[in-house]
């Protein structure tokens, strides 16, 4: 076997083991042949450095420094037979193990010690111990006060976040099942940090599988890649409809030409027949994923590095979720002014909404 084939057959091989990034070439497929009908220049392909604008900021800058509140004097005041589940607590809290836990672990740990609290006070308040009482009450309003900027640093030292919020260098598959447990998850804990410090987190068994399901899930980065790639393929494809109106209308006269059909083909066939099946697929997951992003940039005590990245990422304005819906309106408009000036739009007698035999 000679050389020359011998590296043909690898390169067939590794191609053949290669994924296919089938959103991304979904998009490059439909602007090509747009490019081709319309007899104007290719689009500028979408550039991965790009995604870079959406790089997580460094750890520390989102962290908080929380002042350690000392309960291992309440050790000597809460008798075990008074309170003995906040007794476990506190035991907890001082062993190897406690000194040791995750900052999800930590949050989920803050919602048990004050629900034992809360208890032992009422208890306490029974028993008619002022002194005791006091002291605990006064744990309970500082713990309380802390809640938000635990739950930050819960979100912001987790891996399974920062996992789920770094952007991938995939789009989301074409068709691909919405993953519906990180949404949920991620929606869920919006929820907890927005309801602090009134309503306490809730326990490690619940807050634990929350985290688990964005580590699990592919589908955050993806569609972060997804909403930057989108958003340059449809501001490409708007370019290519508007230079062509405007230096060489398809339809000088107002009546369909030859060309003019050719291009409502592209409309009908790779437009609405394959590309915005895609664009509907990765609005849907954005909708949800971009309204969570919302509500965890509303709770109290924000980092102001984290609160930039999500506003970055999700905010109404001026983010890549607003860019996203921008360049979507900006395209359908587009399309609709070429096929209106040519009478070929929906609704006009020049429409059909069937495809031409001929492959564009």
């Amino acid at each position: 076997m000679n050389a020359r084939l011998l590296l043909l057959i690898t390169a067939l091989y590794l191609c053949a083991c290669t994924p296919l990034d089938d959103g991304l070439a979904r998009q490059a497929d439909y602007l090509q042949r747009l490019s081709n009908a319309l007899d104007v220049e290719p689009a500028t392909a979408f550039d991965p450095s790009e995604l870079t604008r959406y790089r997580l900021p460094a750890r520390r800058e989102r962290l908080i420094e929380i002042a350690e509140l000392r309960i291992s004097l309440l050790e000597l005041l809460v008798d075990v037979r008074r309170c003995p589940v906040l007794q476990q607590q506190i035991s907890l809290r001082n062993s190897s193990l406690g000194k040791q836990l995750t900052p999800s672990s930590r949050l989920a740990y803050e919602g048990d010690l004050l629900r034992a609290t809360d208890a032992c006070v009422e208890h306490i308040r029974r028993q008619d111990q002022q002194e005791l009482l006091g002291t605990l009450e006064q744990l309970a309003q500082d713990k309380r006060g802390q809640l938000p900027a635990v739950f930050w640093n819960a979100i912001n030292a987790s891996p399974e976040v920062e996992r789920y919020l770094r952007f991938a260098d995939r789009s989301l598959p074409v068709n691909a099942d919405a993953d519906h447990a990180a949404l949920n998850a991620l929606a869920q804990l919006a929820a907890i940090g927005s309801a602090l410090p009134k309503t306490l987190p809730p326990s490690t068994a619940e807050i634990d599988p929350l985290f688990f399901a964005l580590h699990a899930s592919d589908q955050g980065g993806q569609l972060i890649n997804s909403l930057a790639s989108l958003t340059h393929s449809l501001n490409q494809g708007s370019q290519m409809l508007d230079v062509r109106q405007q230096r060489r209308p398809l339809c000088p006269t107002g009546k369909p030409t030859a060309r003019a059909r050719i291009v409502q083909n592209i409309f009908v066939k790779y437009y609405a027949g394959s590309l915005q099946p895609y664009l509907a697929q990765v609005d849907q997951r954005g909708q949800v994923w971009s309204a969570s992003l919302r509500t965890l940039n509303s709770v109290t005590q924000i980092p102001p590095a984290t609160r930039q990245y999500l506003q970055q990422l999700s905010d109404d304005k001026a983010s890549l979720w607003a860019d996203f819906q921008h360049a979507t309106a900006r395209h359908v408009r587009s399309w609709q002014d070429l096929l209106n000036s040519c009478g070929l739009a929906p609704g006009q007698s020049g429409w059909t909404g069937n495809t031409a035999n001929a492959d564009q």
